[in-house]
């Protein structure tokens, strides 16, 4: 069982390298993160990219990138779409996120999950690695749909749990994140929980639990009266997987990191293999970290189908 970045880490070493596709490398974090990951044995990088620019943060970094696959892709949208491509025709196990936007890349996934006629809804799972937890916690989705319903909902949840009995947890818990209101009817994502938790119950996700809290207050803290301090987290009860209501929600809690004393990693999983998508202000250690990530879970996915 998978319980922290360390476990990651420690697997991607016995089981890379992985052949990755690096979207446009073309700063010194994303270059030096891929001469990391080399270095440690996670992968085996092919470099699509501006070629100028890619020599020149590579000679900044002092990595030697001569003897490695290079494709040259100035286009954004066309960059990721090659990169995909790749991924979904097996020639790669994993793609990675550089100096390109985001929404290319989410873009391609779409296209090409619509392609293999998968009926995938595109999601990203963030995991917190929280000290004092036995297990790594995640927020899903956090960066593809702004305002899932709730079938999306239960698809985002399909993916999340997915990604979960490949790290080897065999009933993730689950909260679905609302806030409730005394006045004027419930929340339509508190509704929404309500009706995910009877799916949940007739076994609509296979083996899981939806539990009953859906606040910070209940999970992290256990009572209003109390201060916020992750010492005080139920660790017995604290759930794998934290649904979020909406993206603007997700996106902004999974990146409290850089006030908490907790670690993020993101990634999303399609059909055909991981995706990893550092964020802008991700330095090389973080990115590293989504390498190791994005190696086991390509190497647990062999064979399975999500």
């Amino acid at each position: 069982m998978i319980r922290s970045l360390d476990d990651f880490s420690r697997i991607a070493q016995e089981k890379g390298p992985k052949k990755l596709a690096v979207l446009a490398p073309e700063d010194e974090d994303f270059m030096l993160a891929v001469k990391t990951s080399w270095q440690k044995g996670y992968i085996e990088p092919i470099l699509i990219g501006n070629m100028e620019k890619m020599q020149r943060v590579a000679e900044k970094v002092e990595f030697d990138i001569g003897g490695f696959e290079k494709i040259i892709g100035d286009e954004r949208q066309a960059t990721a779409d090659l990169g995909l491509n790749m991924l979904f025709s097996g020639k790669i196990s994993i793609v990675s996120k550089g100096q390109i936007p985001t929404s290319y890349i989410y873009r391609s996934i779409i296209r090409e999950e619509s392609k293999a006629g998968s009926g995938m809804t595109v999601s990203v799972v963030t995991f917190w690695d929280v000290p004092g937890l036995d297990h790594l916690i995640a927020f899903t989705d956090t960066g593809v749909s702004i305002k899932p319903d709730v079938k999306t909902k239960a698809e985002i949840i399909k993916n999340a749990l997915f990604v979960y009995r490949l790290m080897g947890y065999p009933k993730p818990r689950i909260a679905v994140l609302s806030g409730q209101r005394e006045i004027g009817g419930a929340l339509s994502s508190y509704r929404d929980f309500e009706l995910l938790r009877q799916s949940a119950d007739k076994g609509d996700f296979g083996e899981c639990e939806i539990v009953d809290a859906t606040s910070f207050t209940e999970l992290f803290i256990g009572g209003r009266d109390r201060p916020v301090d992750f010492s005080n987290v139920n660790k017995e009860g604290m759930p794998h997987i934290l649904l979020v209501p909406c993206l603007d929600t997700g996106n902004i809690i999974c990146k409290l990191d850089f006030f908490l004393d907790v670690t993020r990693c993101s990634l999303v999983v399609t059909s055909r293999g991981p995706v990893c998508i550092p964020a802008r202000s991700d330095t090389s250690d973080n990115i590293v970290d989504q390498l190791a990530v994005s190696v086991v879970v390509a190497d647990r996915m062999t064979g399975k189908v999500i």
